[in-house]
């Protein structure tokens, strides 16, 4: 039975993100307030201008801020405005790298349910424990695909890796995956190019149709079917909407062509600005207008930030994955076997699993050597009858 990883590319944590937004409105409010008092605008033109300046975006208005301590505060508005985009940045980073690391997760888990099932093969092909119909040999098995199982020995393995007991009917659905020509056998070189984790199995025991046009069907709904159920791919179409419900606003408001009104809604949210509503003939901007845009940049710009990141997540979290893996599979080096040996948990002149799995952190970048001797620091002071072990008592102190 292995440990619980949640979903690889679940929507991350969003508390950081509605304080960053918490903090936004906070300085909005008081920018809405300011350009109302002191220029003598109209509450929605006074939101708008807060918006456009604290969240730089730059709407092409001709809004002219009448003096110059006006644009003394909109320098210092803008540049706290700046830390606050350097904050949902660092946070957007922050995503990616969580997501990365849970992909990680998912790839050690299937990378060891795989070695389970490997196992077997090895085990019961050593043992001498098949039994195949006549012909069928296991001298054909070679070491590098780990050989045959009967169809019997495949179900006590399944059994064992998924913890469940399979009915007749459920054992029927996975062979006709594992061993598609019914053959009374499988072979590991074909089970592990297919095999996609034991979830997958589950997955394929809980939803069986036998005509071909409503598996066809099915297939093309667990393609779509992600954009509405799954959180991650959910926040696509929320965003996608939301831009329609800009490019609709223009189009209707604003009298803009398709075109012109997808340029004002995809550049506002990218705080690129390029195309805002007229001023009336006294300077000021409609408090329609006014009161839309603000509102649809305030909501909409943080839902654009939380999209790149989960499309960036999606181009380098494989990337990430895979340096991770290479780092733990590459032999090391001698002076990495000396650093082991010598300067990490044991003392003796062979690496224990202990220094070789901090080392894995040091080469992942996870561990410095300052935190492991803090880590040691705070074993020693725990340990205080120093026996190089803790017990429970001595488990549940705390030193500073």
């Amino acid at each position: 039975v292995f440990f619980n990883v949640p979903p690889s590319r679940a929507l991350p944590d969003l508390t950081p993100f509605a304080a960053e937004i918490r903090r936004v409105s906070s300085r909005i409010a008081l920018g809405t307030l300011f350009y109302s008092f002191y220029n003598q605008w109209p509450l929605p033109q006074s939101f708008f201008y807060a918006v456009d300046a604290g969240m730089s975006i730059g709407f092409c208005t001709d809004v002219v801020e009448p003096n110059v301590t006006s644009r003394a505060f909109t320098v210092v508005y803008i540049l706290l405005g700046a830390s606050c985009v350097g904050g949902a940045l660092v946070l957007m980073v922050q995503s990616i790298l969580e997501q990365a690391a849970q992909r990680s997760l998912v790839r050690y888990k299937r990378i060891l349910e795989k070695d389970s099932f490997k196992k077997e093969f090895f085990r019961r092909n050593r043992t001498g424990w098949m039994t195949f119909f006549s012909g069928v040999s296991t001298s054909s098995s070679s070491s590098e695909d780990g050989g045959i199982l009967s169809c019997k020995d495949f179900r006590e393995s399944l059994e064992k890796n998924l913890g469940k007991e399979l009915s007749e009917d459920e054992f029927h659905r996975v062979c006709l995956t594992y061993d598609p020509h019914q053959n009374g056998f499988v072979q590991y070189e074909h089970f592990k190019k297919i095999f996609k984790g034991n979830d997958k199995i589950l997955s394929t025991l809980q939803h069986h149709h036998n005509t071909r046009l409503v598996r066809c069907l099915l297939q093309v709904w667990g393609a779509v079917s992600p954009i509405f159920t799954d959180e991650n791919k959910r926040i696509y179409l929320i965003f996608i909407t939301y831009i329609c419900v800009g490019v609709a606003w223009g189009i209707i408001n604003q009298g803009w062509d398709v075109i012109t009104a997808t340029h004002f809604a995809v550049s506002a949210l990218a705080t690129g600005g390029l195309t805002a509503p007229p001023v009336d003939e006294n300077g000021f901007l409609p408090p329609g207008p006014a009161i839309f845009c603000g509102l649809y940049c305030i909501f909409g710009i943080p839902l654009f930030a939380l999209t790149l990141s989960q499309f960036a997540s999606v181009l380098v979290e494989n990337y990430i994955v895979e340096e991770e893996l290479l780092a733990i599979k590459r032999p090391l080096t001698r002076s990495e076997f000396q650093f082991a040996s010598q300067s990490l948990c044991s003392s003796d002149i062979g690496i224990h699993m202990s220094d070789f799995i901090v080392l894995q952190l040091f080469r992942q970048g996870k561990l410095s050597l300052e935190s492991l001797e803090f880590m040691k620091r705070q074993f020693q002071l725990l340990d205080t009858n120093r026996s190089g072990r803790l017990n429970w008592d001595e488990a549940q102190k705390y030193y500073v």
